[in-house]
């Protein structure tokens, strides 16, 4: 009898003790990850037969209920620990940096060894590289990144691509837009309880539930063309507020571009352009200053939309259609005489903000989205060098005050932060291989001209990263990473062009390629080539590709031409989005999908008019109007394996053990992250954490 007492009063206390215990698990914890790991433990043990057997044997009513407060006590140790601040992880995608580099201005001191690199490789964990995923672009990349998954998973099987089913003739995909097809980490945080906050994230704009954090700042869509306008006065003279007087501008019959807001290809507002007088005050001294004023309406009394003055830049926001345009302004020339003007403006870009007033919110404390640096215009010469230089400058400022007004917002437990910068110096101011057109320019002396270009825009983003990190609350972990890094490139490839050249009939839409840097996805039309042709066609453009070479060195001028079975075993596979073949160059070349009759299939690039001068005009407008990542210095896209485009990996904070990484794969970084937060990894990730 006394046995069955005991052995109940055993059965109740245990009960008792396990259903606090799975209370305290239940009630999160105090949400913390690591809590909730020692109140599962401490409830195995003492649910542990051995331990039962012990007690049963001793069972006295004290030493039980002493039990059952020790075990209290416990709860109430790890739930007081639980309740100290959680950790909170930044991430910061650095664009395009390469860790060669990085690698290099660290040992060669352009890079200090008090600055943010320096100090994250003294008291953090970095990676000697990373493998990105094939393809490795900007696009791919980052939701190969965020997802933990390749291409074959994400759908992201390049920075453009098609679709399998699409009509022939529609515009091709982007990876920038496309629905993510597995699940983020964003998404995965979200899932488990923790705030987001993205500040231009790559795939994050709110248009479906998988594209949407808890607060967003999406990275603002060129909507529209930039203008440079050539001003002159008329004689019309309009009052404004307090009687001030305004004279009205209009743009010169020969003016590279008329006075006209374009936004979505379809809404065109004119703008009206008026001059002032102003005066600046430098030391107490007031000197003249020229003054622009512009407007959307024809009514100054009501005010006007932006005051450009000839010192600086001056931003202007414009709704329309229920969304928010950003663009900015600046004075090129001034003849004060004539009273005339060269006016430029930005690209317009849509901005927009999640949750409502969020956006607004950053705006009132950091100005409006500046815009991104003017290429084309540069390449032409109605930008110059300076002021494409200024353009990154406001831009990497921002994207470092966006960080920085993020981080004082509490409720958050992941913030995302993106450096456009270093991308876009590099690939316009990469020239390191001899092969360069440009490279014995200026007397031999322009490869040191932009390699110190180059060094200055790294320091200056090691900088600002510095300053992000002693902004920061001590609980926060970082996590610097690159979705790619950059080759030099001395020709580009009109891919399209050495197909109509070799007979595979572009012109008849047979077959076309979609670029993504200096590798390709190519499509062939089957109602052009039907089941009995296929698998022939397929062979013979095959061959032709792995036969094309290089002039100078006589070697295969592709790295990787890859039929959808081959594509499998590099992570690129996807049954909607791959092409019947998948190519890759080697170092050196980047490859444009554009069909230019006139033009030779093989291009030496340059962003400088007179390297190209003696060209036919057909080549000149193709080299005029490239973009960065086709007629580029340098460009991105390659495979994983090409040294030149392998990435960065650097975490540093109370969580990240000091630790020196050799190779790992960019697919790790979003498992890394999940355990610097406490949560499981995406659902879809193959990667592993680091730590």
């Amino acid at each position: 009898m006394k046995h069955w007492c005991l052995n109940n009063h055993w059965i109740f206390y245990r009960t008792l003790v396990l259903k606090i215990l799975h209370i305290a698990v239940s009630s999160g914890g105090g949400g913390n990850f690591k809590t909730k790991n020692k109140l599962l433990t401490t409830m195995m043990t003492f649910n542990n037969l051995k331990i039962f057997y012990s007690v049963q044997q001793q069972f006295k009513p004290f030493s039980f209920i002493a039990a059952i407060c020790l075990v209290l006590s416990i709860i109430l140790t790890i739930q007081t620990n639980g309740q100290t601040p959680q950790k909170k992880v930044v991430m910061i995608s650095l664009d395009g940096t390469p860790d060669f580099l990085i690698d290099k201005f660290l040992k060669s001191g352009v890079l200090p060894s008090n600055g943010a690199f320096a100090k994250m490789k003294k008291n953090g964990a970095y990676a000697e590289r990373v493998l990105p995923v094939n393809v490795a672009s900007t696009g791919p990349s980052h939701i190969s990144i965020f997802t933990g998954a390749p291409p074959a998973k994400t759908g992201m099987v390049g920075n453009t691509f098609r679709k399998s089913d699409q009509s022939w003739n529609s515009p091709v995909l982007s990876a920038f837009r496309q629905p993510i097809a597995v699940e983020t980490i964003f998404q995965a945080a979200m899932r488990q309880g923790k705030k987001v906050m993205a500040l231009g994230g790559v795939g994050l704009d709110n248009s479906s539930e998988n594209r949407k954090t808890d607060y967003l700042h999406m990275y603002p869509v060129n909507s529209g063309p930039s203008l440079v306008m050539d001003l002159i006065p008329t004689d019309t003279i309009v009052k404004g507020k307090n009687d001030q007087n305004f004279r009205k501008l209009k743009a010169e019959s020969k003016s590279p571009s008329q006075p006209i807001f374009e936004i979505a290809g379809s809404t065109r507002m004119p703008l009206y352009i008026y001059s002032t007088d102003s005066v600046l005050n430098d030391a107490n001294i007031l000197h003249p200053l020229a003054q622009i004023i512009i407007d959307t309406d024809s009514d100054l009394s009501n005010g006007y939309a932006a005051t450009v003055d000839s010192e600086s830049w001056t931003g202007m926001a414009v709704e329309k259609n229920g969304k928010q345009y950003n663009t900015s302004f600046r004075i090129l020339k001034v003849d004060a005489t004539a009273g005339r003007y060269r006016l430029f403006m930005a690209a317009p870009a849509e901005v927009y903000g999640y949750p409502s007033g969020f956006l607004q919110k950053l705006q009132s404390g950091i100005g409006l989205w500046p815009g991104e640096p003017e290429n084309r215009k540069q390449t032409t010469g109605l930008v110059s060098e300076e002021i494409w230089f200024e353009q990154i400058d406001r831009l990497a400022k921002y994207s470092r005050d966006l960080v920085l007004a993020g981080m004082k917002e509490g409720n958050w437990d992941l913030l995302f932060g993106y450096f456009s910068t270093l991308d876009d110096v590099q690939h316009r101011y990469t020239l390191t291989n001899p092969r360069q057109i440009d490279y014995k320019a200026d007397n031999g002396s322009r490869p040191a001209i932009y390699g110190a270009y180059i060094e200055k825009w790294f320091q200056v983003i090691d900088r600002y990263l510095l300053e992000i990190m002693n902004a920061a609350p001590k609980e926060i972990n970082f996590v610097i990473f690159s979705d790619h890094g950059m080759i030099p490139i001395h020709t580009s490839l009109l891919l399209n062009n050495y197909f109509e050249q070799e007979g595979f009939n572009v012109s008849n839409a047979a077959l076309t390629s979609v670029s993504s840097g200096n590798s390709a996805h190519i499509y062939i039309n089957r109602e052009k080539v039907g089941d009995a042709d296929y698998d022939s066609y397929l062979t013979r453009l095959s061959q032709r590709l792995k036969s094309l070479r290089d002039s100078v060195t006589g070697k295969a001028i592709f790295e990787l031409v890859a039929n959808q079975q081959e594509q499998i075993k590099y992570g690129l596979y996807h049954k909607d989005y791959s092409g019947d073949l998948f190519v890759s160059c080697k170092v050196g070349y980047t490859i444009s999908d554009r069909y230019l009759p006139g033009v030779h299939y093989l291009v030496q690039n340059s962003f400088d008019p007179a390297m190209f001068e003696n060209q036919n005009q057909a080549t000149k407008n193709f080299l005029l109007n490239g973009t960065m990542n086709e007629t580029g210095r340098a460009v991105h896209g390659c495979l994983a394996t090409v040294r030149e485009g392998q990435s960065i990996f650097y975490s540093v904070g109370p969580e990240v053990p000091k630790r020196k990484l050799k190779r790992i794969s960019s697919l790790q970084i979003a498992a890394t992250v999940s355990t610097l937060l406490g949560i499981l990894p995406p659902a879809d990730s193959e990667g592993k954490s680091v730590f």
